[in-house]
């Protein structure tokens, strides 16, 4: 894929770099309608700026590159809700694998 495919995302400081299908993969999402006008957008440097959690952005961006939530063990629950609510994304998507780490943290802060 050439350069006009590609897409900056500045998160919390840190460069993302993927390709706009990448985004397009989970519909109905912030990422997958970023388009030039909207006001985060940067054309000086071609790039999206978002002061979000750039650890947990990490993990998002991963979901749209294969289809899997995981959880950040260093991040805590009501952190990465916020987040995924931001990024238009349902927490009830982690992975098994993650599911009882996230929710025995999640449960904890709670109680």
């Amino acid at each position: 894929m050439d350069a006009e495919n590609r897409v900056v995302l500045n998160v919390g400081g840190i460069r993302h770099e993927t390709y706009k299908a990448t985004l397009k993969k989970i519909p109905a999402t912030r990422l997958s309608r970023l388009t030039e006008a909207l006001a985060n957008y940067d054309p000086i440097l071609n790039e999206y700026f978002f002061d979000r959690h750039p650890g947990v952005f990490a993990q998002v961006l991963n979901y749209y590159r294969t289809g899997k939530l995981h959880y950040p063990t260093d991040v805590c629950g009501p952190l990465f809700e916020e987040e995924l609510e931001f990024w238009g994304l349902d927490a009830n998507q982690v992975e098994p694998c993650c599911w009882m780490t996230y929710t025995q943290v999640r449960d904890h802060i709670i109680l």
